[in-house]
């Protein structure tokens, strides 16, 4: 799906656009959804689909060496401007990966709720991808809850 949507015929707009229009439709998005089928549906929605995207993205940036495809992985999301990854915990049995400036929160006021589960899937599409195997993913920060910084914990 990323080789589909990559192409883009926008001669006069261009690619970018602003930051509120991208969050305007992730936001209504999901509140839309929640009102449909729940917050927990809703929420596993957006979990699921970013956990699609991550495991598409791997394709492209995958390297057999963690280390390389960390580098990778965090070239991506910066020149993309999702946000600055930052590693913060690398363990065997824990992965935890902060998000700074992310591209859904930051900056918004303390709502009292974690929002970023697209992002929360994002990451475990990314690492379920590079360990074959399914790991458990939830976010331990949002900025958008007051935390200062996004952040997924992941357990192997």
């Amino acid at each position: 799906m990323i080789e589909d949507i990559a192409k883009v015929n926008r001669p006069i707009l261009g690619e970018e656009i602003p930051l509120l229009i991208f969050r305007a439709f992730r936001h209504f998005s999901a509140n839309y959804a929640k009102d449909l089928i729940g917050e927990k549906g809703a929420n596993i929605i957006f979990q699921n689909a970013g956990k699609d995207l991550g495991k598409e993205l791997s394709n492209l940036v995958y390297d057999s060496n963690i280390e390389k495809y960390l580098d990778n992985i965090k070239n991506f999301v910066k020149d993309n401007k999702i946000g600055i990854l930052i590693p913060v915990e690398l363990s065997n049995n824990k992965i935890i990966l902060a998000l700074d400036e992310c591209i859904t929160c930051a900056g918004m006021p303390n709502i009292g709720q974690r929002i970023c589960h697209f992002e929360v899937g994002f990451t475990a599409g990314l690492v379920e991808a590079f360990l074959h195997k399914k790991v458990k993913a939830f976010e331990s920060k949002c900025g958008a809850n007051g935390e200062g910084i996004c952040e997924v914990t992941l357990e192997i």
